[in-house]
Protein backbone atom coordinates (compact mmCIF):
# COMPACT_ATOMS: atom_id res chain seq x y z
CA UNK A 1 0.00 0.00 0.00
CA UNK A 2 1.03 3.40 -0.71
CA UNK A 3 -0.85 7.06 -0.01
CA UNK A 4 -3.79 4.55 0.98
CA UNK A 5 -3.63 2.73 -2.75
CA UNK A 6 -2.56 -0.88 -3.75
CA UNK A 7 1.17 -1.13 -5.16
CA UNK A 8 1.85 -4.29 -7.28
CA UNK A 9 5.29 -5.79 -6.81
CA UNK A 10 7.26 -7.77 -9.03
CA UNK A 11 10.84 -8.50 -9.34
CA UNK A 12 12.22 -9.02 -12.84
CA UNK A 13 14.41 -11.63 -13.43
CA UNK A 14 15.55 -10.16 -17.10
CA UNK A 15 16.02 -6.96 -18.67
CA UNK A 16 13.28 -7.52 -21.29
CA UNK A 17 9.64 -6.28 -21.16
CA UNK A 18 7.11 -7.08 -18.45
CA UNK A 19 3.97 -6.73 -17.41
CA UNK A 20 1.45 -6.39 -14.41
CA UNK A 21 -1.98 -6.82 -14.63
CA UNK A 22 -5.29 -7.34 -12.50
CA UNK A 23 -8.63 -8.53 -13.42
CA UNK A 24 -11.73 -9.41 -11.95
CA UNK A 25 -12.70 -13.31 -11.25
CA UNK A 26 -15.52 -14.92 -11.90
CA UNK A 27 -17.09 -13.07 -15.21
CA UNK A 28 -19.52 -15.52 -17.10
CA UNK A 29 -20.89 -13.14 -19.93
CA UNK A 30 -23.52 -14.24 -21.90
CA UNK A 31 -24.08 -17.58 -23.99
CA UNK A 32 -20.89 -17.65 -26.65
CA UNK A 33 -19.38 -14.85 -25.12
CA UNK A 34 -16.57 -14.34 -21.67
CA UNK A 35 -16.27 -11.30 -19.82
CA UNK A 36 -12.54 -10.73 -19.03
CA UNK A 37 -12.47 -7.35 -17.04
CA UNK A 38 -8.65 -6.24 -16.42
CA UNK A 39 -5.99 -3.66 -16.17
CA UNK A 40 -2.66 -4.13 -18.00
CA UNK A 41 0.46 -2.51 -18.29
CA UNK A 42 3.62 -3.73 -19.61
CA UNK A 43 6.87 -2.33 -20.65
CA UNK A 44 10.78 -2.43 -19.84
CA UNK A 45 11.11 -2.56 -16.82
CA UNK A 46 13.94 0.61 -15.27
CA UNK A 47 14.79 -1.24 -12.38
CA UNK A 48 14.65 -5.30 -11.08
CA UNK A 49 11.88 -4.63 -8.54
CA UNK A 50 9.28 -2.67 -10.51
CA UNK A 51 6.26 -1.05 -8.31
CA UNK A 52 3.15 -0.08 -9.63
CA UNK A 53 -0.45 1.60 -7.72
CA UNK A 54 -2.90 -0.75 -9.26
CA UNK A 55 -5.24 1.31 -11.97
CA UNK A 56 -2.57 4.21 -11.79
CA UNK A 57 -0.40 5.49 -14.22
CA UNK A 58 1.41 3.19 -15.44
CA UNK A 59 5.97 4.05 -15.04
CA UNK A 60 7.76 5.69 -17.21
CA UNK A 61 7.79 4.06 -20.74
CA UNK A 62 5.21 1.62 -19.80
CA UNK A 63 1.44 1.63 -21.16
CA UNK A 64 -1.62 0.70 -20.37
CA UNK A 65 -2.58 -2.15 -22.92
CA UNK A 66 -6.20 -1.48 -24.82
CA UNK A 67 -8.85 -4.06 -24.30
CA UNK A 68 -9.00 -6.36 -26.95
CA UNK A 69 -11.55 -9.07 -27.23
CA UNK A 70 -9.88 -12.20 -28.39
CA UNK A 71 -11.25 -15.98 -29.22
CA UNK A 72 -11.92 -17.72 -26.46
CA UNK A 73 -10.85 -21.31 -25.48
CA UNK A 74 -13.64 -23.25 -27.18
CA UNK A 75 -14.89 -22.82 -30.66
CA UNK A 76 -17.67 -20.52 -31.07
CA UNK A 77 -16.90 -18.50 -28.05
CA UNK A 78 -15.87 -14.67 -27.89
CA UNK A 79 -13.99 -13.16 -24.70
CA UNK A 80 -14.96 -9.29 -24.62
CA UNK A 81 -12.57 -7.86 -22.76
CA UNK A 82 -13.40 -4.53 -20.71
CA UNK A 83 -10.72 -2.11 -19.17
CA UNK A 84 -10.74 -2.19 -15.25
CA UNK A 85 -10.92 1.23 -14.15
CA UNK A 86 -11.60 0.72 -10.53
CA UNK A 87 -12.01 -2.15 -7.34
CA UNK A 88 -15.57 -2.92 -6.16
CA UNK A 89 -16.56 -4.39 -2.44
CA UNK A 90 -17.33 -7.89 -2.70
CA UNK A 91 -15.60 -8.49 -5.66
CA UNK A 92 -12.25 -11.06 -5.82
CA UNK A 93 -9.45 -10.05 -8.20
CA UNK A 94 -6.18 -11.46 -9.28
CA UNK A 95 -2.98 -9.67 -9.82
CA UNK A 96 -0.25 -11.28 -11.79
CA UNK A 97 2.84 -10.38 -13.50
CA UNK A 98 5.71 -11.70 -15.79
CA UNK A 99 9.13 -11.01 -17.05
CA UNK A 100 9.78 -14.38 -17.18
CA UNK A 101 7.78 -17.26 -17.04
CA UNK A 102 4.27 -16.36 -15.47
CA UNK A 103 4.65 -14.45 -11.45
CA UNK A 104 3.26 -16.19 -9.25
CA UNK A 105 -0.21 -14.51 -9.01
CA UNK A 106 -2.05 -13.39 -5.77
CA UNK A 107 -6.12 -13.31 -4.92
CA UNK A 108 -7.47 -10.52 -3.18
CA UNK A 109 -10.63 -8.16 -2.07
CA UNK A 110 -10.71 -4.82 -0.60
CA UNK A 111 -11.37 -6.34 2.36
CA UNK A 112 -7.83 -7.70 2.28
CA UNK A 113 -5.86 -4.73 1.63
CA UNK A 114 -6.43 -2.81 5.41
CA UNK A 115 -3.84 -5.96 6.45
CA UNK A 116 -1.23 -4.52 4.77
CA UNK A 117 1.43 -2.44 6.71
CA UNK A 118 4.06 -0.31 5.45
CA UNK A 119 6.97 -2.43 3.90
CA UNK A 120 4.57 -5.34 3.69
CA UNK A 121 2.91 -7.19 0.84
CA UNK A 122 0.10 -9.23 0.17
CA UNK A 123 1.01 -13.11 -0.75
CA UNK A 124 -0.59 -16.14 -2.02
CA UNK A 125 -0.40 -19.15 1.00
CA UNK A 126 -1.11 -22.15 -0.63
CA UNK A 127 -3.52 -22.11 -3.69
CA UNK A 128 -6.41 -20.70 -1.84
CA UNK A 129 -5.43 -18.33 0.94
CA UNK A 130 -3.07 -15.46 1.57
CA UNK A 131 -0.27 -13.89 3.79
CA UNK A 132 1.00 -10.55 4.87
CA UNK A 133 4.75 -10.96 4.54
CA UNK A 134 7.32 -8.38 4.84
CA UNK A 135 8.66 -6.50 1.90
CA UNK A 136 12.26 -7.98 2.20
CA UNK A 137 10.79 -11.27 2.60
CA UNK A 138 8.56 -11.08 -0.79
CA UNK A 139 11.82 -10.01 -2.92
CA UNK A 140 13.99 -12.17 -1.21
CA UNK A 141 11.58 -15.37 -2.43
CA UNK A 142 10.67 -13.86 -5.86
CA UNK A 143 14.53 -13.88 -6.41
CA UNK A 144 15.00 -17.27 -5.66
CA UNK A 145 12.57 -17.80 -8.28
CA UNK A 146 14.57 -16.00 -10.94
Amino acid sequence: MQDGRPVGVLVTCYDRDADIRVYENGNQGEAGRQSLIRWSIGGPPASEVVEVTLLGQPPEGWEVDEPVDFPGPEPGVEVDVELLTELRPGVSYTLDGSSRPEAISVDFTLADLPRIGPDQVLAPRGHDSTTVVSRETFLRKARDKC
